[in-house]
């Protein structure tokens, strides 16, 4: 019976691995987001899971071997030779989610020093200094100034929003 395991690869060759395993004949799901850089390079699709994909096997005919011996793949999760399945709900969630409009990663571009407004969670409301983008799962960094200090906190990119200058906050 065939469930879905997920795959550890080498850096940067999950393509590739999905690649071999099709041309194997095995279904290989790599969820992907599309992410800016800070450098302003185009918009482009980056693992959820840096250095991790999902493949469905059937481990009683010998497919798990075949995987563990395909190229860019490091080792099939799980506890000495027996590997873990995962629910088959899971991908589902995970495909849905990345689906979802609603869901998507923020593609707002941001700058390090640049002022944004956090939108929601418990720091709603509260203007930030952008600092960094922290990974392709949309976390980054903002500095939030308070008490004569300036705080670090990780944010998911959804939550801030950039503030625009208009003539009227201006003052003009």
């Amino acid at each position: 019976m065939k469930r879905w395991y997920v795959l550890r690869s080498k850096p940067r060759k999950e393509t590739a691995v999905v690649s071999l395993l099709g041309s194997f004949g095995l279904e290989a799901y790599l969820p992907t987001i599309k992410t800016k850089s800070v450098r302003q390079e185009p918009i482009r699709s980056e693992p959820l899971f840096p250095g991790y994909l999902f493949s469905r096997l059937d481990p009683e005919n010998s497919e798990v071997g075949l995987v563990n011996r395909t190229a860019n793949v490091l080792y099939i999760l799980g506890y000495g030779e027996e590997p873990w399945a995962v629910p088959d709900e899971l991908i589902s969630s995970i495909q849905t989610r990345l689906a979802s409009p609603n869901k998507r990663h923020a593609l707002w571009s941001f700058h390090s020093g640049e002022t944004v407004l956090i939108a929601n969670g418990p720091f709603q409301g509260i203007e930030a200094i952008f600092d960094s983008y922290l990974s392709a799962a949309g976390r980054v960094r903002v500095l939030i100034k308070a008490l004569r200090s300036a705080y670090r906190a990780d944010l998911d990119a959804n939550t801030i929003r950039p503030i625009r200058q208009t003539a009227e906050k201006a003052g003009v």
